[in-house]
């Protein structure tokens, strides 16, 4: 996107927990949270959106607002996510479960972890909405990649040039590394 002269989408400073490694594309699928007012109940969707609401090969992400206090994710939504086929789940906040999840093979991409579950403490504030992760801009059906390294979002509208110019680069970063892993260090003197 910079070779592109396109604005910065990425960002970083998350955890990964599950997965197969490498980088997991899937457009996105967006639910927005907040804290729910006390004494009233708070409608949370994320476990519908898992289950129901994403499509197939989608990456569902979550903004709840970065809170770190409240896990809006857990085994149980994994469980449902993956049987909808979900390629991966962003969450800007927190998830219960962690050891559950680094042992599975869905990519869970969150802020950290906390034993404390989100029923009545959270509600879905928009479903189908766009969201704001990490800095990045996220609209539904937009290409999200997650990996170790954090998340990338390209815009669909950019989408092809974007992937293009990617594959480009890949090409000229592959063959500059196959050149540096031949040479060997100098003798030193």
């Amino acid at each position: 996107m910079d070779e592109l002269g396109l604005p910065q989408n990425a960002g970083g400073g998350y955890r990964l927990l599950g997965g197969a490694g490498g980088t997991v594309f899937g457009r996105a699928f967006t639910v927005k949270q907040g804290l729910a007012e006390p004494g009233q109940p708070g409608v949370v969707r994320q476990g519908e959106a898992a289950l129901s609401l994403a499509s197939p090969g989608d990456i569902l992400v979550i903004d709840a607002d970065g809170n770190t206090d409240i896990a809006t994710w857990g085994e149980g939504h994994s469980l449902r996510a993956q049987a909808n086929g979900l390629n991966g789940i962003v969450l800007h906040g927190v998830t219960r479960d962690a050891e559950a999840l680094a042992a599975g093979s869905l990519p869970v991409l969150c802020r950290g972890t906390s034993p404390l579950r989100s029923k009545g403490r959270f509600h879905s504030v928009s479903v189908g909405a766009p969201v704001t992760v990490a800095g990045v801009r996220i609209a539904p059906g937009d290409l999200v990649a997650v990996s170790l390294d954090g998340l990338v979002c390209i815009p669909r509208e950019f989408a092809d040039r974007v992937l293009a110019k990617a594959e480009a680069i890949q090409g000229l970063e592959e063959e500059r590394d196959a050149i540096l892993r031949q040479q060997r260090p100098s003798a030193r003197r």
